[in-house]
């Protein structure tokens, strides 16, 4: 994502993109998986070449993969674990762009997911077979391996793949000239030496790789705690990359490109930087709120440090995924994903118009999807025409609720507190009733939108 955020801004930007693109393509160091994924070198085919049937873009599915290989520029020195040898795919995100490119869904996998290692071949010989840590597939035969694992465990067909390791991940948070992070308690971890306190603050280099390695010290120590920071981090990257300061900045452009390109192993198809280009471009249209970011759904194994994929639970994402249909369902394409009931909100409501009682009106409404009723009268003002929502930043999850029932505008009001601010204007028409994700509860799924910041520990 963050590749093609670049792409697309190197294009906008317009003066010797062409130059600059081909420069760059010899820093992509490509791999060829059809040993391992049973299918050929996908290299002449367009990635993103409309189809003359449908009149549309193939959906796209691509494995990201961040690699905790020590050896290389700028990949020791973690901690105490710098001395770890081999390499493993410690973070792991299945990436499913639709084919009208207009939503996304990025699937985080836990690495200490209990499967059967696939059989994979790894300088002539087989390997695998047996049971074992999903991370460990990378060693038995490279990011190839990595795919069939995640094709027998969703049972898609992948074939594209884009690996980067700590140097790599390093240099792109300096290029984009760090990431904003949140947590919720201060954090002193002696493993990572990450010492951060409460709130707020811009990461880069070694700080924003800690973040999202540090384990033991943070949250309840597991991995898929710290997926969430991850995701959390990756959120406040797709904001910063697609803001429009960055895209349309030559200089910061290139040297994000410059950064990401080297950094990357990927397959024939993507290693081809004309198809990374018009890929980009297909997806320039795409926005954070439409980008979904979730947790693979598990339970734990019992043994007190894997777990097990929940078949059950993570069905409807792999096949929506195989179908190119909006996940979740009230999440898709042009769609909010809410996750807030109405229930826990408390929203003050305001006329604006010079409808006489269209506060208590609209209060009435509110009150019967559920919505807890504050203060209810008139606005300074009767000429106002958009409807809009006032709601504290650090409640912006349940201000999507309100938003959405209303079809109103938001507008983020800092320190207001938990209280929303409903101010009607002329455009309003009715409250309607809003649906929560099914998932919205299940903290193993853990799901959010990349226009989302909130605190992560």
């Amino acid at each position: 994502m963050v590749l093609a955020a670049a792409i697309l801004g190197a294009t906008l930007v317009g003066a010797g993109v062409n130059l600059l693109l081909g420069r760059l393509e010899g820093n992509i160091t490509a791999v060829d998986v059809s040993e391992q994924v049973g299918a050929p070198s996908r290299a002449p085919a367009p990635i993103a070449a409309i189809d003359e049937t449908t009149g549309t873009y193939a959906p796209l599915n691509v494995l990201l993969m961040g690699s905790d290989i020590r050896s290389g520029k700028g990949n020791g020195g973690f901690g105490s674990a710098s001395k770890i040898t081999g390499q493993r795919s410690d973070s792991t995100i299945l990436l499913h762009v639709s084919a009208d490119r207009k939503s996304a869904i990025a699937v985080s996998i836990p690495r200490d997911t209990l499967i059967t290692l696939p059989k994979c071949k790894k300088d002539g010989q087989s390997t695998g077979g047996y049971q074992g840590r999903f991370n460990e597939a990378i060693q038995l035969g490279g990011p190839g391996c990595t795919l069939k694992a995640v094709a027998e465990l969703t049972g898609l067909d992948l074939n594209n793949f884009l690996l980067v390791d700590f140097g790599g991940f390093k240099r792109i948070v300096d290029a984009i000239g760090g990431v904003e992070i949140c947590v919720r308690e201060a954090v002193n971890d002696p493993l990572s030496g990450l010492v951060l306190s409460k709130g707020k603050h811009i990461v880069q280099g070694e700080e924003a790789l800690a973040f999202v390695r540090a384990r033991k010290t943070l949250g309840d120590g597991s991995d898929t705690s710290r997926i969430r920071r991850q995701q959390a981090f990756l959120s406040s990257l797709v904001r910063s990359v697609l803001s429009t300061g960055t895209l349309l900045n030559p200089a910061t452009m290139l040297s994000i490109l410059d950064a990401a390109t080297q950094s990357l192993t990927a397959d024939p198809q993507l290693a081809n930087i004309q198809n990374l280009q018009d890929l980009a471009l297909s997806m320039k249209d795409l926005k954070p709120n439409n980008i979904t970011f979730v947790t693979m759904p598990w339970y734990p194994s019992g043994d007190g440090a894997t777990v097990l994929a929940s078949k059950k639970k993570g069905a409807p994402i792999w096949a929506a995924i195989a179908n190119d249909t909006p996940w979740p369902p009230s999440g898709g394409a042009g769609e909010t994903l809410l996750r807030v009931q109405p229930e826990m909100i408390r929203v003050n409501v305001l006329n604006g118009t010079v409808t006489k009682g269209m506060a208590k009106k609209v209060a009435k409404q509110l009150s019967d999807q559920g919505f807890r009723i504050g203060e209810v009268g008139n606005a300074d003002t009767s000429t106002v025409t958009t409807t809009t929502a006032q709601y504290d930043p650090r409640w912006d999850v349940s201000a999507k609720t309100l938003i959405a029932a209303a079809d109103a505008t938001g507008e983020p009001v800092k320190k207001s507190g938990q209280t929303m601010t409903l101010i009607i204007g002329s455009d309003f028409t009715a409250i309607t009733p809003v649906e929560i994700t099914d998932l919205a509860e299940d903290k193993t799924a853990n799901i959010n939108t990349a226009d989302e910041a909130f605190c992560a520990q």
